[in-house]
């Protein structure tokens, strides 16, 4: 079976409660309300047994055998919830549960559920085994551009009226953090008492609740978003984040437009650059765009610009880091947008 989403996954529900099951992903929020929904659905099936795993060191597999042969005189089916944050189950686990998923037993139903799996654990013998046997699910965080949307969708199913710039707004200051926002959607019905909310009962009522990964500030950096990367790179610096990983993310980029144009201006092959650097192919088009299109060596002048905060971070120069790390982001970021601006 492929890999679902987890709409998909919830509409298979209804054709009954799968042998294995694994939902995985990045979004706890919405893991945690497709495990209810099993739950209830299990429950609707006489599944009236649960019983809960939590892997953790030293666990013993051989628990998942105890639990599938001792069921209860009072339970006609049992539901077992394996919970392995890490998704790795070392060789004895997934031997287990590679064994398991060639032989599931009668009347139990066996839920897998981890966190952010990496490519290659999506595609180790374990998972492979489950997803051939029953139904995997991965949940991906949401894009930027998905969360308007989602807020609209939630606001709707909760009863609240929410127009689009009042979603817009919530979708902005809580990027990132989706338990968050989903607070703040359940907040905003209790006080609107079913009210339309538009974008000034929003501003009043919501508090800015985003959250960012260092990989975000050249995400944004490399969208043009000058405004955008200036509020991460702020965030970051409030959070607590180290300087010098933020540099790092974003020096990276700037070395590969930097090196692209070099390579443009000798005649070279971009796509050399890209593999050198190891740059993922939906983030190349862009870049090689950027580099095309800004005036010659102004990337490479922006990284000797981040050279002179790495200095600064160091304390090797008397400016503050984060102020040139800001100053480095919005100039990186306003070079893109010109650069989109000459296309």
């Amino acid at each position: 079976m492929p890999e679902l989403r987890v709409d998909e996954l919830l509409g298979r529900l209804n054709q009954g409660l799968a042998p294995l099951i694994l939902l995985a992903g990045e979004e706890p929020l919405i893991i945690e309300e497709t495990l209810d929904r099993v739950r209830e659905q299990a429950r609707e099936l006489d599944y009236s047994e649960r019983e809960i795993l939590q892997v953790e060191t030293g666990f013993d597999w051989n628990r998942i055998g105890a639990a599938t042969d001792n069921l209860s005189l009072f339970a006609s089916r049992r539901l077992i919830e394996l919970r392995m944050p890490n998704g790795k189950p070392g060789k004895d686990g997934s031997a287990v549960l590679k064994a398991y998923a060639q032989n599931p037993p009668a009347d139990t139903a066996l839920l897998v559920i981890t966190g952010r799996l990496e490519p290659a654990q999506r595609q180790s013998a374990w998972v492979q085994a489950i997803a051939k046997a029953g139904l995997m699910s991965y949940v991906w965080p949401l894009r930027r551009n998905e969360l308007e949307g989602w807020t609209r969708d939630r606001a709707k199913s909760r009863g609240l009226n929410l127009n689009r710039q009042a979603a817009a707004l919530l979708a902005d200051r809580n990027e990132g953090n989706l338990l968050a926002l989903a607070q703040e959607l359940e907040k905003l019905a209790l006080l609107s008492d079913g009210q339309p909310v538009g974008l000034a009962e929003a501003q009043e009522a919501v508090a800015d609740s985003a959250r960012y990964a260092v990989f975000d500030l050249p995400d944004a950096v490399a969208a043009g978003d000058v405004a955008r990367a200036l509020k991460i790179t702020q965030r970051l610096r409030v959070e607590g984040e180290e300087p010098v990983l933020v540099l790092w993310g974003l020096s990276r980029d700037l070395r590969v437009l930097a090196d692209l144009q070099a390579t443009q201006a000798a005649g070279g092959a971009l796509a050399a650059v890209m593999s050198r650097h190891r740059v993922w192919k939906n983030r190349q088009a862009r870049l090689q765009q950027l580099a095309q299109r800004a005036p010659r060596q102004a990337w490479a002048r922006l990284l000797a610009r981040a050279a002179a905060a790495d200095r600064a971070i160091k304390g090797a120069e008397p400016r503050r880091g984060w102020d040139e790390l800001i100053e480095l982001a919005t100039r990186a970021a306003r070079l893109a947008g010109r650069s989109d601006n000459r296309g």
